[in-house]
């Protein structure tokens, strides 16, 4: 039998937990899926209560046992999209609760072998959008930036961008799964689910957004010599799936 956790990683940690002491009692492992992926008529799970104590002690005793960088693998895998993660994750975790972090080396287990495809998947994408986020400054003067990754990486730069920018307030927007990274001066970073603008895709950017934006199109168009251009190249040194969040491809922008 399958089973469920509401998609947080400390209702995952619990689900796990429940997972390990079946192994412990000699059962099968159980299968483990997000609540929102069990709608079929058919599906016969056990939902696991989140309890932030209980995915703490678990959290604590494989960090003594497997290490902080098994742990953050761990973490990045389950940031991943990639299917059959969770199962694979879990199998991996109650091994590192016995064995420690070392299985993560042990590739020929195909489990283990997931986990870090989907660690460095995230991992990767994360940095990838580091560098690509676009800020720009909203009317009420606080700083916006927009991403729709694959992987869920807003846990993993949201450290970078607080310790980047410590003294401004902004917001990185999923805007595919509907969270965002806050952050005001001075204070701690946090994620917060059910994010949008009412009127999507109509920002409310300063006047100096706009100048700045207009400046750049401005400048990428005199730049660029027109018998040269090559889409396909542009692309491959910038996949089109972030053309929507680059102000410079956007040709719609209206100009002050």
């Amino acid at each position: 039998m399958d089973l469920s956790y509401d998609g947080s990683f400390q209702g995952f940690l619990c689900a796990t937990a429940e997972a390990i002491n079946a192994g412990r009692k000699g059962l099968p492992f159980p299968s483990i899926r997000r609540k929102a992926d069990c709608d079929g008529l058919f599906d016969e799970t056990i939902a696991v209560a989140t309890d932030e104590s209980r995915a703490a002690r678990l959290w604590r005793r494989l960090e003594a046992k497997a290490g902080e960088e098994a742990l953050r693998d761990c973490f990045e895998a389950f940031c991943s999209d990639l299917g059959g993660v969770e199962d694979a994750l879990a199998s991996t975790i109650s091994r590192m609760s016995r064995e420690g972090g070392g299985v993560l080396s042990e590739l020929g287990d195909p489990h283990c072998l997931r986990v870090m495809e989907a660690s460095r998947r995230s991992k990767a994408q994360a940095h990838k959008l580091s560098g690509l986020i676009r800020f720009a400054e909203l009317a009420d003067g606080s700083w916006y930036a927009v991403l729709k990754p694959e992987c869920d990486v807003l846990p993993l730069v949201g450290e970078h961008f607080a310790a980047r920018f410590p003294d401004m307030r902004f917001i990185v927007h999923d805007s595919g799964r509907g969270r965002a990274i806050l952050h005001e001066p001075g204070g701690p970073w946090r994620i917060v689910g059910g994010f949008g603008f009412a009127g999507e895709g109509e920002l409310p950017l300063s006047d100096r957004e706009r100048e700045i934006r207009a400046g750049w199109q401005l400048y990428f168009k005199s730049v660029a010599i027109e018998e040269r251009r090559n889409p396909r190249l542009q692309a491959n040194h910038m996949p089109k799936k972030y053309w929507p969040f680059l102000p410079e491809m956007d040709s719609s922008f209206p100009k002050p």
